[in-house]
């Protein structure tokens, strides 16, 4: 009887000791169906377009430029007979306002104060990255930003929600 228990265990440690054949892995074939996801944003720039258009149409003040970027901007003050932008590297501050397409504030210039940015080197709004690029010193501009030149699909998590376009008026104040 003790043979058979001892047995009995050598054979059950033999088989909980066995490796177990290992799963073979999934593979996907084909490419990943992104037309949705295209479509879609081709649909949401097109309604951001037709509300941009809606804003340049009443806005009797200023002549809005399409920036060929994927924006439109318009000189609140422009200092036509300066010549020095900020380049990558440069160090400039700014200050700015956030309003919704309907002209509603969302940040205020108070609110958010001056704002130090390192041109090419520092993460920002994408439109506004672009667009310091092209104003001098004493410029203000305002830009129309679209959903995926501002704060994209995660909004900024706060006051901004998913895929808001915006306006933003930004005035540089120093290039360093």
């Amino acid at each position: 009887m003790k043979v058979r228990i001892i047995v009995l265990i050598v054979l059950l440690a033999l088989v909980s000791c066995a490796n177990p054949k290992p799963r073979k892995p999934i593979t996907h074939t084909g490419r990943m169906d992104m037309s949705h996801s295209i479509a879609y944003n081709k649909k949401l720039f097109s309604l951001e377009k037709k509300a941009f258009q809606t804003v340049i149409e009443r806005d009797t003040l200023h002549h809005y430029i399409d920036s060929k970027q994927g924006y439109w901007y318009a000189y609140e003050l422009e200092k036509p007979l300066d010549t020095i932008k900020p380049t990558k590297g440069d160090e400039v501050i700014f200050t700015y306002d956030v309003k919704a397409i309907n002209g509603e504030p969302i940040y205020t210039q108070q609110e958010l104060g001056k704002k130090t940015y390192r041109v090419d080197q520092q993460d920002f709004m994408q439109g506004i990255q672009e667009g310091i690029k092209m104003m001098k010193v004493g410029e203000k501009i305002i830009f129309l930003l679209p959903s995926q030149k501002a704060y994209g699909y995660y909004g900024d998590e706060n006051k901004i929600g998913a895929n808001r376009p915006l306006i933003v008026s930004v005035t540089l104040l120093e290039i360093k």
